[in-house]
């Protein structure tokens, strides 16, 4: 019986490694199958991880060093199973066309052993993820280093400005009671009202008046959640309740429990109950110890957000001695003749003492010659303001520095900005994808010389004054003063006629009670509450469609785009809209196609649309690239970014893009080369795919890779 169990044991102890051994070669396919399947499941673990460190750095909380440690390994595993797999693609490529050849076991043996070793390290490391919502550690209490908005950049001192700032500060800096904890500064558009204002902000905070300074744009159509979040963005605030009254219950926690914060509010147009805002008045302002500033037109506005009689300061038009300073200093004109002077001098009376309206002429005039000045002359003096405000007055030097562009483009950019809300941060991307659909900029074969277009003009348009550069990288902003200019001129032109309605608080389509839409070339109800369209409305000379950010839209008519055959350019962004209506096929000269955030899953009646060159479908719904899109010859750019819903791109329907430049599909379809279960067919493109399309002609492509890492682009 001894000799019986230790022959039993001995039997085991060399049997059992060997079987294992055996193992390796006997379930060689499932070994590199469950390393795939493993590996998917670190991946999506790996980018959830990686998104919650991205959020939480831009909220500038400090990354816990267990995660950090846990993604090196995941990545370095993740590598290492890459690595495994090109070897094992090598090795199934070297095949052998004689009868009698058999597979290499040797290697098939390593490979197999290495799979089971790292989907078993791969599951370890999967194991011990349990911090996905706690990645972070807690910002630390900031040290008191007092927070002010952006500069106002070059800011030039003229004796109204500085009267008026001292009497801001004068009034800023007084004890606080009920009747002082609103200040408001009043004057007409242009006068540079939210410049001083800035000035002010940079004054009370190196002065210490303030521990904080925060600032939001009101403007003429007010958007409640847009200026919440101005304000909560300067007090490092990060909202939790989604409703207007749950977030300003947030808001005005947080500047009762900040203190001395001191609340701009620009260009506000008519009383704003502050209580839905958020932010604290009367005695909980006095209490916090806070102040509110408020720039607007109307000294009426200023009364009845309650600022006592000497605490509404007006902001002057400029002497006719600082017009000049600031008028020749714009130029940068050497004036070589008394007769040049003697112009100049005329020229700066026609701008009435507005800053807007001195810079604007300035810069158009500044390298011309005496006699374009003249005319600028004449011209000016044809425009008699009316009224007291000087709006025409400004309106006109506007139109000349528009009229002097030298460049056709950067007329029709400067245009299509108006197009956009007021306040809006514009961004240069956009406008680069529209003008690429509408042929605005000649000689241009690429999106990147798009994009190289794009920044030329709106450089060109800041340094005449016609667009103003954002707080934000990548995109521009307009004055509400050249908007309204803007607006004038595109609503009049022959050629180009646009309506300009966006962010205008629309609740249905716009009337046509002048019959003007069968002549519009433009038409901009973006940022609306419009819920529904017209069945069929007729315009046959429509180029550009802006529709983007109805929420409340959940239908497109079936025949809404039957007579629009003109059209271009078509943004659809944010619409709750389910299905797309058949209409949508009769675009046969649509070029740019905005769908971002759409509901709809079927596209596959775009495939149609033969001149189509953009398509971009951030965060939309489509579960389906369909194979009707491989027709789009002419398509350069599809940007399928963070589409978390798509499971299927078919072999061969990338490759058959020929002109595809701009491939984007981050955050998004990850299932490469899927087998469909119980065959050997492959149900999605392959990596090679995409990559041979890469070589051939795309000059960007950024993907997920799923099973691995991300591909180099």
């Amino acid at each position: 019986m001894e000799y019986a169990s230790f022959s039993r044991d001995t039997l085991e102890c060399f049997c059992k490694p060997l079987w294992q051994e055996i193992d390796y070669l006997v379930h060689y396919s499932s070994n590199i199958i469950k390393l795939g399947v493993q590996a998917e499941k670190l991946n999506a673990v790996v980018l959830d991880t990686k998104y919650s460190v991205q959020q939480a750095e831009s909220r500038g909380e400090p990354i816990r060093s267990q995660v950090e440690d846990w993604l090196r390994r995941a990545n370095n595993k993740a590598t290492e199973a890459q690595n495994l797999n090109n070897e094992i693609q090598a090795n199934g490529n070297h095949r052998c066309f004689s009868a009698c050849c058999t597979p290499d076991w040797r290697s098939r043996y390593n490979l197999s052993k290495q799979a089971v070793s790292i989907a078993k390290e791969m599951g370890e490391i999967y194991g011990e993820n349990n911090f996905s919502s706690t990645v972070s550690l807690p910002v630390p209490p900031p040290i008191s280093n007092p927070t002010a908005p952006v500069p106002a950049g070059h800011f030039m001192s003229f004796e109204s400005t500085t009267n008026a700032m001292e009497d801001v500060l004068k009034a800023l800096k007084h004890d606080n009671n009920n009747n002082t904890n609103v200040v408001g500064v009043y004057g007409m558009g242009g006068v540079g009202k939210t410049t001083m204002v800035k000035q002010v902000a940079e004054k009370v905070m190196s002065e210490g008046l303030f521990d904080q300074v925060v600032m939001a744009t009101v403007s003429q159509n007010v958007n409640l959640t847009k200026i919440q979040d101005s304000i909560a963005d300067g007090l490092d605030l990060q909202f939790k309740k989604k409703s207007e009254e749950g977030r300003a219950k947030e808001l005005r926690a947080k500047i009762m429990a900040e203190k001395r914060v001191l609340i701009i509010l620009d260009d506000i147009w008519d009383l704003i109950d502050l209580s839905i805002v958020g932010i604290p008045f009367g005695n909980d302002l006095e209490h916090c110890k806070s102040k509110i500033l408020l720039t607007t037109r109307r000294e009426h506005v200023c009364h009845t957000m309650g600022c006592e009689a000497n605490n509404k300061i007006h902001l002057n038009i400029l002497s006719p001695e600082d017009s000049w300073n600031l008028f020749m200093k714009t130029a940068g004109t050497d004036l070589d003749s008394t007769e040049f002077e003697a112009v100049a001098h005329q020229v700066v009376r026609e701008c009435d003492g507005l800053p807007l309206a001195l810079v604007t002429v300035a810069r158009a005039l500044g390298d011309k010659d005496v006699e374009e000045w003249k005319k600028a002359a004449r011209r000016l003096k044809r425009s008699v303001s009316p009224n007291p405000d000087h709006q025409e007055k400004v309106t006109e030097c506007i139109k000349l520095s528009y009229d002097y562009l030298k460049d056709r483009e950067a007329k029709a950019c400067f245009l299509i900005c108006c197009l956009f809300p007021e306040d809006h941060n514009i961004s240069k991307e956009v406008l680069a994808r529209y003008a690429m659909g509408l042929r605005l900029f000649q000689n241009v074969d690429t999106l990147d010389e798009a994009r190289g277009d794009a920044d030329t003009f709106t450089k060109n348009l800041i340094d005449s004054a016609l667009l103003l550069r954002s707080d934000e990288d990548g995109f521009v902003k307009m004055h509400d003063v050249v908007r309204d200019t803007a607006k004038l001129i595109s609503s009049s032109g022959n050629e180009q006629l646009f309506m300009a309605q966006a962010g205008s608080a629309l609740q249905e389509w716009p009337r046509d009670t002048d019959n003007r839409f069968e002549s519009y070339t433009a038409i901009s109800v973006m940022f609306n509450n419009i819920q529904r369209l017209p069945d069929e409305p007729v315009c046959p000379k429509l180029q550009t469609l802006l529709l983007q950010e109805n929420s409340n839209l959940k239908e497109v008519p079936s025949s809404f785009f039957n007579r629009m055959n003109t059209l271009k350019v078509l943004d659809i962004s944010g619409l709750q809209v389910f299905s797309l209506p058949p209409s949508i096929g009769l675009l046969h000269n649509l070029c740019t196609l905005y769908m971002d955030r759409c509901k709809s899953k079927d596209i596959s009646i775009l495939g149609g649309l033969k001149k189509l060159e953009i398509i971009s479908l951030k965060k939309s719904l489509i579960d389906t690239f369909p194979e009707e899109l491989a027709e789009l010859a002419e398509l350069r750019m599809l940007d399928m970014t963070s589409c978390a819903h798509i499971q299927t791109i078919s072999p061969k329907v990338i490759s058959r893009l020929q002109g595809l430049e701009e491939l984007y599909l981050q955050g998004s379809f990850c299932q490469w080369r899927n087998i469909a279960e119980g065959t050997s067919e492959e149900r999605n493109a392959s990596l090679e795919e995409i990559i041979i399309q890469q070589a051939n002609e795309c000059s960007i492509v950024e993907i997920e890779t799923g099973t691995y890492k991300d591909l180099v682009h």
